[in-house]
């Protein structure tokens, strides 16, 4: 067979890169066995990493001992925050219960004031309506006491023949003077006094006031119904000093 120089150059090349797998094969053999020979050793390095591994599991459980001492740490301390949280609570409820007591206190101080101002103050109308009634009291006492006088020492008299007086006002005046005071009138059948006069020659005074009190008396006065259309007559008012 007939090979080609191509066919040789590749024949040539595979060989010689088998070659080097060899070489690299063995090599690599080689330095697996030296690695092995070194890893005689591996007792130390154990124990080295022995060691190590107990030094951490040393340090796991001294970090849980802290960890633990925290917590308790940290439960304490919350247990003495609720407590200074409760105390705090404590002292505002006294507070508010404090100021509570205070605002009812001063409700009551200021209800009992103004029941005092209240109770001194109708003490004082009491006291004022009683000292008017008295003086009303006193007024109409010296007033009726005055009418009792002036009635008893007040007169009147009438001069109508045949005719009697029905009403006729006992004199009671408040003027300052005295004597007799004589009034003409004129009487209608019915017994109205239709027209009085008065008559200054039969009198014994010419006082305004008088002579006004008597006209007044006499407005109030009739005699009882007759038989003459008009008679005339006379009424005579003695007012006594």
């Amino acid at each position: 067979m007939k090979i080609s120089h191509s066919d040789k150059a590749l024949l040539i090349t595979v060989t010689g890169a088998s070659l080097l797998v060899l070489v690299f094969f063995f090599l690599g053999v080689k330095s697996y066995q030296g690695e092995i020979e070194e890893f005689i050793e591996i007792p130390v390095i154990t124990e080295e990493i022995v060691e190590e591994h107990q030094e951490q599991q040393e340090d796991q459980v001294q970090e849980r001992r802290i960890s633990k001492t925290n917590q308790a740490y940290n439960t304490a301390q919350f247990r003495e925050e609720n407590r200074s949280f409760q105390e705090e609570d404590e002292i505002r409820k006294a507070i508010e219960a404090q100021q509570q007591n205070s605002v009812e206190q001063l409700n009551d101080d200021n209800e009992a004031k103004l029941k005092a101002l209240q109770e001194a103050r109708e003490g004082i109308l009491e006291a004022k309506r009683e000292e008017v009634q008295a003086a009303i009291d006193a007024r109409e006492a010296a007033r009726n006491k005055k009418k009792k006088s002036a009635y008893r020492q007040s007169t009147v008299s009438y001069d109508l023949v045949g005719r009697t007086a029905i009403a006729l006002p006992n004199p009671v005046y408040t003027c300052d003077a005295y004597g007799k005071i004589v009034v003409n009138i004129t009487v209608n059948d019915k017994g109205t006094i239709i027209d009085k006069d008065y008559n200054k020659s039969a009198s014994t005074s010419s006082n305004g006031c008088l002579i006004d009190q008597a006209m007044e008396y006499l407005t109030r006065a009739y005699f009882d119904k007759g038989n003459k259309a008009t008679q005339l007559g006379s009424v005579t008012f003695d007012f006594q000093g």
